[in-house]
């Protein structure tokens, strides 16, 4: 379920950015370049362009609105498995007690390095 909402999510946005893109602002916008210059009666150009990229803009603005919050539902209804890479090591170390480390201390028999002569004692 949570593919398919995120998959129509994608294309929403998608055609979203286009909408918006296409439609003409105080530069002329996309539209004007493709064929809002051409003649009145150009597929894209004159106010009945403005109208449907208006309208188009509006409805995929409130689907992806709609979209976003289902997806916050579809994810939230997964809440026992961890999603952060964080939450996953806390779940594997949760069984595991931490170990001091211990210090380390010389066997009787061990001779003394000319190394260890420079620590303190």
């Amino acid at each position: 379920m949570t593919i398919l909402l995120t998959i129509l999510h994608i294309l929403v946005c998608i055609m979203l950015v286009v909408a918006v893109l296409l439609q003409s602002g105080k530069g002329g916008g996309l539209a004007a370049s493709v064929g809002g210059g051409l003649s009145s009666s150009s597929v894209l150009g004159g106010r009945a362009a403005s109208t449907f990229l208006t309208k188009t803009t509006t409805f995929l603005a409130a689907g992806f609105l709609l979209l976003c919050l289902a997806l916050a539902v579809a994810y939230d209804e997964d809440e026992g498995l961890p999603t952060t890479a964080s939450e996953r090591l806390l779940q594997a170390e949760e069984g595991t007690a931490p170990v001091a480390p211990t210090p380390y201390q010389p066997q009787e028999g061990d001779q003394p390095k000319e190394s260890d002569a420079a620590l303190p004692q």
